[in-house]
């Protein structure tokens, strides 16, 4: 018995286990593009899918960040209407530099030939959110990750973008 919990232990553990220090922040922005990859998750615990977001910063400089975000069913994933730019949301997420990345990390999926093995060119995965500004993309741009639960999220409709 000791044997058995002691190998399914790792299949517990996620993206979002954290020191118990870990606090969350609350991040105001807009929803910039979905990462649009085919997985979704395996075995027990949650399900994952990622979006890139632009943090409102005290200076009002926007900062785009990776937000790797945590489901169970796929009917807790954000709904359309969430994929809107000028909308202005407000995250509860914890900081998780394990998951931290670049855009040009995220934004292609590697494809290979099943039948042969041989490697495809990438796609773009990248899915940008309706009036969201592309260019403010860059390939080099670093994306600090953050952790959101599907239930820690609101809309803020009494601020849009114009």
């Amino acid at each position: 018995m000791v044997i058995l919990f002691i190998v399914a232990t790792p299949l517990w553990t996620s993206a979002a286990d954290k020191p118990r220090s870990a606090k969350k922040e609350t991040l105001r922005g807009h929803v910039i593009a979905d990462v649009a990859s085919a997985g979704f998750g395996s075995g027990l615990g949650p399900l994952w899918t990622s979006f890139i977001f632009d943090v409102e910063q005290s200076d009002g400089r926007m900062m785009p960040v990776r937000i790797s975000f945590a489901f169970y069913k796929n009917e807790q994933l954000p709904p359309d209407s969430f994929w809107d730019y000028r909308i202005l949301y407000e995250l509860r997420a914890k900081r998780d530099a394990r998951c931290d990345t670049t855009v040009a990390a995220i934004s292609y999926e590697e494809n290979v030939d099943a039948a042969e093995g041989k490697k495809l060119p990438p796609s773009f995965i990248l899915q940008f959110a309706k009036n969201a500004p592309s260019s403010s993309l860059r390939p080099d741009i670093a994306l600090p990750c953050y952790v959101l639960w599907y239930f820690d999220y609101k809309r803020l409709d009494s601020q849009r973008v114009r």
